[in-house]
């Protein structure tokens, strides 16, 4: 069989992409699972839906939530409740502690908080109430937490949606990446 000199070089050319390709598929694998392993079990971008976390998130914000680690007191989650809606709010309760607002301050098992986030008074304006206006507990339950929007007027939260069972917890928000300018590590 004879191969003219051009045959040759497209054998050659076709040979030497083969060998390029093999070299960078591996490489390449591995980047995507490293990828897909971020996206799917440690971070998640989410995009804010409405005013209820006003003044720190806003409306069409976007940010990561973080798929690990333990919840604490004023972090703000993301769950998802059965009617398949996600939802973002700020802990207040964790379980077994006692939740009371009593002019506007926040009491947790009989000692005043301060909560420094809310920055605007018109916004974070609570009722008085203790967790037995709500429920027939005076105590946030085991595996449950207690959470309020920083919007305090207009927030779809615990007083209305009932206390968040830690199975429907998705995340914690991590960072306002989206627009630029709002950036910030919550």
């Amino acid at each position: 069989m004879y191969f003219s000199e051009r045959d040759v070089k497209i054998i050659m050319k076709v040979h030497v992409d083969k060998q390029k390709l093999k070299k960078w598929s591996g490489p390449f694998s591995l980047a995507l699972v490293i990828a897909l392993f971020v996206r799917f079990f440690l971070v998640t971008p989410l995009e804010i839906n409405g005013n209820s976390m006003l003044p720190v998130l806003h409306d069409h914000d976007e940010v990561l939530v973080r798929h690990y680690g333990t919840i604490k007191r004023f972090d703000i989650i993301t769950f998802k409740l059965n009617n398949g809606e996600t939802y973002i709010k700020r802990v207040i309760g964790l379980p077994g502690d006692e939740i009371k607002y009593e002019n506007n301050q926040l009491y947790v098992n009989q000692k005043k908080v301060p909560e420094k986030f809310l920055t605007d008074p018109n916004l974070g304006e609570t009722s008085d109430f203790t967790l037995d206006d709500f429920f027939t507990t005076t105590k946030v339950p085991a595996h449950k937490y207690f959470v309020l929007g920083d919007n305090r007027r207009i927030s779809q939260d615990s007083r209305t949606l009932g206390m968040i069972d830690e199975t429907k917890i998705s995340g914690r928000a991590w960072i306002i990446y989206w627009p630029i300018w709002h950036f910030k590590v919550l």
